[in-house]
């Protein structure tokens, strides 16, 4: 090879490797990778092997010219390609009759006739990652070492690109199916209700902006359902999403929760521990039942929203913070205001857009939509095949005032899919309290007229429990503070006791 030919290879390659660098798409590259080689030794066809390793074997991906190998797969070490793939090492053959490793079976399954062969393996770092071979060439010299070392040297930036090409492809794969996964994640809080099709647009314009959001409504309406949905919406989306029960740890414990505190701060304290400002850096914080939080955290919550910056409990160090805050509750604010419950200038703060989410005993044109999303749902969960609901056990579900709103419905369908017999899920399958407010007479009365009453103390407790929590919710309003004060005890209690009996 003359001087001049070795520069114009020379130039040609830098040429390529920059065009490679700028393909990612797997299909892209193996096409550009195999042109190249054909144009560079002047072949007659150009094939692609890759490494199995779970089966220990070699993948014909692409070929171009007259070699059409399809999806052909031969063992690891078999033929002169598979022995470059697997050893390393480049072959050069002009006569391919004449070597036994010459694997024939190829050229009888694609109809190609291969009388000379130039393979180099692919590398990617210190890993073989597969093979390229070059067929046919129109030299009369046929191929020489210098074209075998110049391969050897192309294999290098072509197997980095084909292996930079398939991680971005499974990324992308992965990254399409979480959004797949995601998307129909927060599909059950789009309805077919006015109500609920104006909150929803206003979560979708006020999310790619970094607005603090004010979520109402009351218990079970799917406040962080909303909050997760404009996080995944919004520019964040890639970054944490935090959520974060103001109700659910003591006042102390939870400034520690929030804040993160330095080592030795308060008895227990042996390290030093970040918060969730600190944890949720670039992404969303969303602070549920924030009606509930003490003065002192409100006090707190305040600087980080004013300052964006905080100090860890036992700190003196400013810590800056890039979340965007969204918080929710199912208090009467204003009533908490005037009472000197909540902080005014931390309500301004946080109420910069206000949403208000149905209950769902007014948007009961979206029961359905929602009773059959929650079939599908947990059908699959539990591998059932998908069930129907029968019309009567529907106009159930369309009747019931739902004090536990969606979350409430929500147990309600997975309770039936657990454990209706057929296929069909029937007024029998739903839970006796949803059939006890209808107007159909209830299927707990017996053929005598009397009410039927769970067999078991345990399930008779916790059947009065369920229908005294019920009733108290709907005097409230919904309002879970206001329900546990007149019942009297702590929010978190009652929390507890609600997710106990279905009702959350």
């Amino acid at each position: 090879m003359t001087l001049q030919e070795s520069q114009l290879r020379l130039e040609k390659l830098i040429e390529i490797n920059h065009l490679l660098m700028g393909t990612v798409d797997p299909k892209a590259v193996l096409k550009l990778i195999l042109e190249s080689a054909k144009q560079l030794f002047s072949a007659e066809a150009c094939s692609i092997a890759l490494i199995d390793k779970t089966h220990h074997q070699l993948n014909f991906a692409f070929s171009s010219g007259g070699a059409d190998v399809g999806e052909f797969k031969m063992a690891l070490g078999q033929g002169i390609i598979g022995s470059v793939a697997s050893t390393g090492k480049g072959i050069v053959c002009n006569d391919v009759s004449t070597d036994p490793r010459f694997f024939k079976e190829v050229d009888q399954e694609t109809g190609f006739n291969t009388q000379s062969l130039l393979c180099a393996p692919l590398k990617y770092g210190a890993h073989y990652i597969g093979a390229i071979e070059v067929l046919n060439t129109n030299h009369p010299a046929g191929f020489t070492e210098d074209d075998l070392k110049f391969l050897n040297t192309f294999g290098g930036p072509a197997g980095a690109a084909i292996e930079r090409a398939l991680i971005f492809s499974s990324t992308e794969n992965a990254k399409n199916a979480l959004e797949e996964v995601v998307q129909n994640h927060f599909r059950f809080i789009i309805g077919q209700s006015k109500t609920m099709t104006q909150v929803i647009d206003i979560a979708r314009r006020v999310a790619p902006m970094k607005t603090t959001v004010l979520l109402l409504g009351e218990s079970g309406t799917g406040k962080e359902v909303m909050a997760r949905a404009i996080h995944q919406w919004s520019p964040r989306s890639a970054n944490p999403f935090i959520a974060v029960n103001c109700v659910a740890l003591t006042s102390e414990l939870m400034e520690s929760e929030l804040f993160g505190h330095e080592k030795g701060a308060f008895t227990g304290a042996f390290a030093q521990k970040k918060g969730k400002f600190e944890l949720g850096q670039g992404g969303t914080i969303f602070l549920d039942e924030i009606g509930d939080l003490s003065a002192s955290l409100q006090t707190r919550l305040l600087r980080v929203l004013q300052e964006r910056e905080f100090q860890r409990v036992g700190g003196s160090k400013n810590i800056q913070t890039d979340v965007r805050i969204l918080a929710a509750t199912n208090r009467d604010l204003k009533l908490a205001l005037k009472k000197g419950d909540f902080r005014k200038d931390l309500y301004y703060r946080l109420n910069v857009v206000s949403m208000t989410l149905p209950p769902l005993r007014e948007r009961q044109e979206d029961i359905s939509e929602l009773a059959a999303y929650f079939v599908k749902k947990h059908c699959l969960e539990v591998k059932r095949a998908i069930m129907t609901i029968h019309p009567k056990a529907l106009a159930f579900l369309e009747n019931y005032t739902w004090p536990g709103n969606v979350r409430e419905l929500q147990n309600a369908i997975e309770r039936a899919v657990v454990l209706a017999p057929e296929p069909i899920i029937t007024e029998n399958d739903l839970p006796l309290e949803i059939c006890e407010h209808c107007q159909t007479p209830p299927n707990n009365i017996s053929e005598t007229g009397k009410e039927e009453v769970p067999q078991f103390m345990a399930e008779a407790v916790d059947h009065f429990k369920r229908t005294y929590i019920r009733k108290t919710l709907e005097k409230t309003g919904g309002n879970q503070s206001e329900t546990a004060k007149t019942l009297g005890m702590r929010s978190s209690n009652l929390s507890r006791i609600m997710k106990q009996l279905g009702l959350r």
